[in-house]
C-alpha cells in the first residue's frame, strides 16, 4: 500500500451499547441531527448516520459500563453555538453544568438519556482563561 492510500481511511462509525435503544435514538435524532441510516432499526439495533458518513451504531445491553473518561463529541464553531445547544439541552428538561473553559475549549459534558457514555459539546475557545 503506497502512503497515500494509508491516509485516505477514516473513521466510519462506533459501536453503543445502551440501556434503552429507543430513547438514545430519539435524543440524538432530536438534538444532534441524526437520521435513521436503515429502515428496519428497532428497540435492539439501530444505526444513525450524521449526513457526513459517521455513523453510530445503538445496541441494547444490561450492562453498559464505560470507563470514566469515555464520550463521544460534538464539534461546535463557535462559543455561542455550544451555548445555544446547551440552552436547548436544558430547555428540554436536562439537568447539565453550564459550559466552561477546559483545555483551550469552550465545552459542556453530559450523560446521553437511555444510555451510560457521556457526550461532549464543544469548540475551540475564542477567549483565552486565566
Amino acid at each position: 500500500m503506497q502512503d497515500k492510500e494509508k491516509n485516505t481511511m477514516q473513521i466510519d462509525h462506533v459501536n453503543l451499547t445502551v440501556r434503552n435503544v429507543s430513547e438514545a435514538r430519539a435524543f440524538l435524532k432530536k438534538h444532534f441531527e441524526y437520521t435513521d441510516a436503515f429502515d428496519d432499526n428497532n428497540d435492539n439495533i439501530s444505526v444513525l448516520a450524521d449526513g457526513h458518513g459517521m455513523h453510530i451504531n445503538l445496541m441494547r445491553g444490561r450492562k453498559t459500563a464505560y470507563p470514566k473518561a469515555f464520550h463521544i463529541g460534538f464539534d461546535a464553531k463557535t462559543e455561542a453555538n455550544v451555548n445555544a445547544v446547551y440552552e436547548r439541552l436544558t430547555g428540554d428538561g436536562l439537568t447539565i453544568a453550564p459550559p466552561q473553559h477546559a483545555w483551550g475549549s469552550w465545552t459542556f459534558h453530559f450523560t446521553c438519556p437511555g444510555a451510560d457514555f457521556m457526550i461532549e459539546v464543544a469548540c475551540t475557545a475564542e477567549t483565552e482563561t486565566a
